[in-house]
């Protein structure tokens, strides 16, 4: 179809979380970045599984902004007042990186925990974001990519850095057993760096057969489905579980499955309860892992030599245009990942 991304009027599409909290694709004005900002060309945006979710996670999602948290693109215009960045750079946004500099959290280097970057002014949650075809971020929310990345792995920087967080909150892993509990996109890329930060044994749990087709490539020696092997599951007794998922059968699954004194990082946005005797009866400990801080950069050098693969876990690249229908597709288990092109026809 016809390329209507952008219009004569200055006008892009762009899809919208609406302050009736309705997620839908509106014609939004091209942004003109402020002298302290940079203007982003995107050229991938990957849509979040919170992003299906949006119009009932009032804690994050402010209504009336453009979403899209996952975008990888080029530097378009740089603000008189920015220096580091030049034009036709490539980079990714972190979109809690607008961090405020003065809060303890940012004092002490735990960046994902300022308010300021993660509750008022997040990309693509509380301020416009990538699912269109430019936005206007502040500089601190950038980080280079380097050459050698290839073009898919751009868009995959941000749920990357999310996975990454949580198999390192875990501790060390050489030698140890993990089972990670929901094989969506964040479970498989904790799969794969569990293996990659020297996990002996690493299973999945997954109700989907679709999703669990990806054990292999994942690098699991096994993938349960919880359905139908609970009892065999539960039997695990993993050192580390990581609980991707977000559902009560999930949780249970995380608490059963570990060892005494073992480790669960939670990382799944639901809202689940724990189970307090469990946890209390084998003394587990029980962590959160949210966004990230360094992982942020520290992933990118494994996307761009090679070290995480993702390629395989690109179900599609869609244009702007499809993105509504991208949404409903990736309610469908056997849809992973779909990552937006807003500047392509």
């Amino acid at each position: 179809m016809a390329d209507e991304t952008l219009n004569n009027s200055g006008e892009m599409l762009a899809m919208v979380l609406t302050d009736d909290r309705k997620t839908r694709l509106e014609r939004r004005p091209v942004p003109t970045p402020r002298d302290d900002q940079v203007l982003v060309d995107i050229e991938l945006c990957g849509i979040c599984g919170s992003d299906l979710d949006a119009p009932d996670l009032t804690e994050v999602y402010l209504g009336g902004f453009i979403m899209g948290h996952e975008p990888a693109g080029r530097i378009a215009g740089v603000g008189r007042d920015v220096s580091g960045w030049r034009v036709g750079q490539r980079v990714a946004i972190n979109p809690n990186g607008d961090i405020c500099g003065v809060c303890e959290a940012c004092r002490s280097g735990r960046w994902n925990h300022c308010i300021p970057a993660t509750m008022e002014r997040a990309v693509g949650l509380q301020a416009d974001g990538g699912l269109a075809a430019h936005v206007a971020v502040s500089p601190k929310t950038l980080h280079a990519l380097p050459d050698e990345m290839g073009r898919v792995e751009s868009g995959w920087v941000e749920p990357a850095a999310v996975a990454l967080r949580a198999v390192l909150a875990a501790g060390e892993l050489d030698g140890r057993s993990v089972l990670v509990v929901g094989g969506g996109p964040i479970g498989q890329l904790s799969c794969r760096l569990a293996r990659h930060y020297g996990a002996a044994r690493v299973w999945l749990s997954e109700p989907s057969s679709e999703r669990r087709g990806y054990a292999e490539a994942s690098q699991a020696d096994r993938a349960f489905d919880p359905k139908a092997e609970a009892a065999e599951l539960e039997r695990l007794r993993a050192d580390v579980v990581l609980e991707c998922s977000g559902s009560e059968p999930g949780i249970r699954t995380s608490l059963a499955a570990a060892i005494p004194e073992g480790t669960v990082v939670v990382v799944g946005g639901g809202r689940a309860g724990l189970d307090p005797i469990a946890i209390l009866i084998k003394e587990l400990r029980v962590l959160g892992s949210f966004t990230y801080a360094d992982e942020f950069a520290e992933v990118i050098g494994l996307l761009a030599d090679g070290a995480l693969q993702v390629a395989d876990l690109t179900s599609e690249i869609a244009t702007i245009d499809d993105a509504p229908a991208a949404f409903e597709r990736l309610r469908d288990a056997s849809t992973m990942k779909i990552l937006i092109a807003p500047s392509e026809p």
